[in-house]
């Protein structure tokens, strides 16, 4: 025997046929038999069957995915970032055809209000022999060894400020205490622990919105960015203040070195 019974390629050497793997010596099976039979009664000149049936399929399934994976990375390297990936919200992009305004300046407008505060405690003299007196535009000089200053307990008290035209205030603050450090023989007095200290105020604006600031016990200007407001008048209320100085040095006053008000002129 010279070709295989089942594909008819001339065989080699081996029990196989290296064409289809049809067993050289066994004859075809007899249902295989039948529809060979079958298919030739039909088909007198059907072309050679020196390949297999499946390989025209392999061969076009092989070309079909590598097609397809060609333009899969056409389209990965062509496709843009613009995309919206799925479940991501995206918005139109939107032109601007005016510059937008750069915010408004802030600047310190404390040097230029007027004040109006509850009565100051008489001037006194300092323990380096000068005299000291507790104004309330003590409080806008920027100098925080100066302060203005009433006796006892101030809180409940309020104290105004009041602006040259309506401004547009963003920042607040101030010395909430009594910041002079002065000579005493050999070492210096610290007045800050010695009177009382302010721990909670209020600002209040002509709009009636207010802000409240809470202060920490440390002789430094302590600020608050607010919400811009625009006003003409600032009211600074004290709402707690803690108790008297204590030992031989202590002293019964409620005082405040400096205030900050920052902003800038409305439009």
């Amino acid at each position: 025997m010279t070709t295989c019974v089942r594909c008819g390629h001339e065989l080699g050497i081996g029990r196989f046929c290296l064409n289809c793997g049809h067993p050289v010596d066994e004859p075809l099976p007899a249902q295989e038999a039948r529809l060979t039979t079958l298919h030739e009664e039909s088909s007198p000149d059907r072309p050679d069957l020196g390949s297999p049936s499946w390989v025209p399929w392999a061969v076009g399934a092989s070309l079909l995915l590598m097609v397809l994976g060609v333009l899969a990375v056409l389209a990965a390297f062509l496709g843009g970032d613009d995309d919206p990936a799925e479940g991501v919200a995206t918005e139109p992009r939107q032109t601007s055809t005016e510059s937008e305004a750069p915010p408004a300046e802030t600047i310190d407008l404390t040097s230029t209000v007027r004040v109006k505060a509850p009565p100051a405690a008489p001037p006194t003299t300092d323990l380096d022999g000068r005299l000291v007196s507790y104004g309330p535009r003590r409080m806008l000089d920027g100098e925080p060894a100066t302060a203005w200053r009433t006796a006892g307990d101030a809180t409940g008290q309020t104290i105004t400020f009041s602006l040259r035209e309506a401004t547009t205030i963003r920042r607040v603050g101030l010395v909430n205490g009594y910041a002079r450090k002065v000579p005493s023989g050999t070492s210096l007095v610290d007045w800050y622990p010695n009177n009382r200290r302010i721990t909670l105020v209020e600002w209040i604006f002509d709009d009636g919105t207010s802000v409240q600031q809470e202060l920490r016990e440390k002789p430094k200007l302590q600020r608050l960015t607010i919400d811009p407001v625009t006003t003409t008048t600032v009211q600074l209320r004290v709402l707690a203040v803690t108790a008297p100085g204590a030992g031989v040095l202590g002293r019964d006053y409620t005082a405040i070195s400096d205030v900050l008000l920052a902003g800038a002129p409305a439009a």
